[in-house]
């Protein structure tokens, strides 16, 4: 799409093209697929003087850089890309960026900012409808609150079961599968192997492994794993 997008020579549309494969390769939780494009798309983004690009570009760059570098500076890099973002009245994908924020304030032990990160842009999408990425952010939610307190697993577990619900309902399978990958770690970490197979059987129903989900062959392995 991207490369399509470029030989088009049209600029807007070669942005889009970069910012879209960027975002997919985000959601796939690959930041090196997502690392060229991020870079075309600030380049295209400055060189032409174009605010929205440069906005979204303005929390690529850091996101990118924080995970292929380990670069601990780029917190506040990325909420001041998520500014410039609502700065320029653009919504759409906040709560995506939220979440990924919201993961790299975990990994850097900031485990209060993550989960208010996580809270705020979950009330937000209350008053605004946008419900598409509330899977992952309550799978991302559980996740920290179990490395947070892993002595007081409930509110984690009631986490991963929201996400799997909404999910559910939302008809997600990656993303249920996603979350019920995170659930069945979850019992298996806390002694319930049956629960983990429970619930890894079905929504693995259907799913073939491949490359560009790799969450399929390690939810197999797990499954594996477990049988008694």
């Amino acid at each position: 799409m991207a490369a399509r997008a470029t030989k088009i020579g049209h600029i807007g549309t070669a942005s889009y093209g970069h910012f879209h494969f960027a975002v997919f390769e985000m959601m796939r939780r690959n930041p090196a697929g997502a690392a060229p494009h991020i870079e075309a798309l600030i380049n295209l983004a400055r060189a032409h003087e174009m605010p929205v690009w440069t906005a979204y570009g303005s929390f690529l760059g850091p996101w990118s850089r924080w995970h292929l570098k380990s670069v601990d500076i780029g917190l506040a890099e990325m909420r001041g890309g998520i500014a410039a973002c609502r700065e320029q009245g653009m919504g759409n994908y906040i709560p995506l960026l939220s979440t990924a924020l919201a993961e790299a304030e975990a990994e850097a032990g900031e485990f209060e900012a993550a989960l208010s990160t996580l809270d705020g842009v979950l009330a937000e999408t209350e008053r605004t409808g946008q419900h598409w990425f509330d899977a992952e952010s309550h799978r991302v939610r559980g996740e920290i609150l179990f490395k947070r307190d892993p002595a007081n697993a409930a509110p984690a577990e009631e986490a991963f079961l929201t996400a799997i619900a909404v999910a559910q309902q939302q008809k997600g399978r990656s993303f249920d599968l996603r979350a019920v990958l995170a659930l069945a770690k979850f019992h298996q970490s806390t002694g319930r192997p049956a629960d983990a197979r429970a619930v890894l059987v079905p929504a693995l129903e259907g799913f073939s492994p491949t490359p560009k989900f790799p969450e399929i062959a390690e939810a197999q392995m797990l499954l594996t794993a477990l049988r008694p």
